[in-house]
């Protein structure tokens, strides 16, 4: 599955293809979460997860407070032409408030 993140924000798939969004996140500590919402063109978001990007740490080195993991986005491509995708860093209670980051991402669909 091809995978869009913070060093990666273009990428190209076929039509019907998942694809994949991976996101830093301490989510679990502090509530902000990435959402990550379709702007342009066809994908249907399959699934959200909060994952751990690293398994192969020792429980040592897990249980370090702040660690990082990410919030996982999986879409697929419904139609050919460009998909534009929008995340925001923010904690979903706060409505009303302007996110805290935000990055773009561009999808190729032939």
């Amino acid at each position: 599955m091809k995978r869009l993140s913070e060093q990666f924000n273009s990428i190209s798939v076929k039509k019907g293809e998942f694809f994949v969004v991976d996101l830093p996140s301490n989510g679990g500590s502090t509530g902000y979460m990435w959402d990550v919402s379709v702007t342009a063109g066809k994908a249907a978001v399959v699934k959200k997860e909060y994952v751990d990007l690293h398994p192969d740490e020792t429980e040592e080195d897990k249980m370090v407070c702040g660690r990082t993991f990410y919030d996982r986005t999986i879409l697929q491509a419904q139609e050919a032409g460009t998909i534009e995708l929008k995340a925001e860093y923010r904690r979903p209670w706060e409505t009303g408030t302007a996110p805290v980051q935000q990055k773009t991402f561009k999808v190729t669909v032939d």
